[in-house]
């Protein structure tokens, strides 16, 4: 397993070049939607509401044996269960009439699988800036390519993600956080694959099987996004910690200002490329850009609102 981020530093330098013109610019109806979902083996069902995340220690950035991380004390707080969902975005859409930076862009980066490949080192082979994609329609197409309302809803930016948060009574988690929900009840040094892979090698995760990015053998019966609870949850009660959508991160990246931490991976990483389905892995985001890979969750200092 590659351990390193080559494969998303190439995406977030990509990312970081929207406004250069470092994506291909495509249009709606020349753009074949790659990420067509599979049915799923069972019902997808998850558990609504927040759980509780217990105070304690996280070893922050530990990611198997010779990679112990950093003793890092977390307090206690709530999180979502799963992440936040294209049907409550909607909500909060409904409730208060936000428009989300790719709305008011008008274009938001979208992964199109290619038919071609010349090398790993041009992440624009398979991102693409796309006319019209955003939280609505996430390819940028027509009324075909409506949201599931039960899938993670993406082409977020940081700050729609923390408008929602507020909106909803809490914030973005941090960093340690984030990482000390995601272990769940993990004592001791864990394989780097094992978050996302069972013993017998069989996903537990929505997560890119096969050569990235031009073959995925859907084991885990996903191409692209799954609703949420489709896989099984942590210990804390949690699901997609791991998988299926990058989460923002209130933690910043560097000293920027301009860059925020996400963490997770997402249906793109595969042993190949990127590799990053674990807890220690993250990535520098741009604040002002939203992707079909990114998502979020909110943290809170209640159980409920109650």
């Amino acid at each position: 397993m590659r351990r390193g981020l080559p494969g998303a530093a190439a995406v977030v330098a990509l990312v970081a070049g929207l406004a250069a013109g470092g994506f291909t610019t495509a249009d709606p109806a020349g753009v074949e939607v790659a990420a067509i979902r599979a049915a799923p083996a069972g019902a997808c069902k998850a558990q609504e509401g927040r759980a509780f995340i217990p105070a304690g220690e996280v070893s922050l950035g530990e990611d198997g044996p010779g990679r112990p991380g950093k003793a890092v004390k977390v307090e206690g707080f709530w999180l979502d269960r799963h992440e936040v969902t294209n049907r409550q975005f909607a909500a909060f859409v409904d409730a208060t009439g936000y428009v989300t930076q790719g709305e008011r862009d008008g274009a938001s980066a979208v992964f199109v699988q290619p038919e071609h490949l010349s090398g790993m080192d041009d992440a624009g082979q398979w991102w693409k800036l796309v006319r019209k994609a955003s939280w609505r329609r996430p390819h940028g197409g027509g009324a075909d390519d409506l949201a599931h309302a039960d899938e993670p809803v993406v082409h977020v930016a940081y700050a729609d993600a923390a408008a929602y948060a507020r909106w909803a009574g809490g914030r973005l988690p941090t960093e340690a956080e984030w990482e000390r929900a995601a272990r769940g009840d993990q004592s001791g040094p864990r394989a780097p694959q094992a978050w996302a892979y069972d013993d017998d090698g069989k996903p537990t995760a929505n997560t890119w099987q096969g050569e990235f990015p031009l073959a995925q053998s859907n084991e885990d019966h996903f191409t692209g996004l799954a609703p949420v609870g489709c896989f099984s949850p942590n210990a804390f009660g949690l699901v997609d910690m791991i998988g299926n959508v990058w989460e923002w991160t209130a933690s910043p990246a560097g000293t920027s200002g301009v860059e925020r931490l996400i963490k997770g991976g997402s249906f793109l990483c595969a042993f190949n490329y990127c590799a990053n389905f674990r807890p220690a892995a993250w990535q520098a985001q741009e604040e002002g850009i939203g992707t079909s890979h990114v998502g979020f969750r909110v943290a809170y200092e209640k159980p409920s609102l109650s």
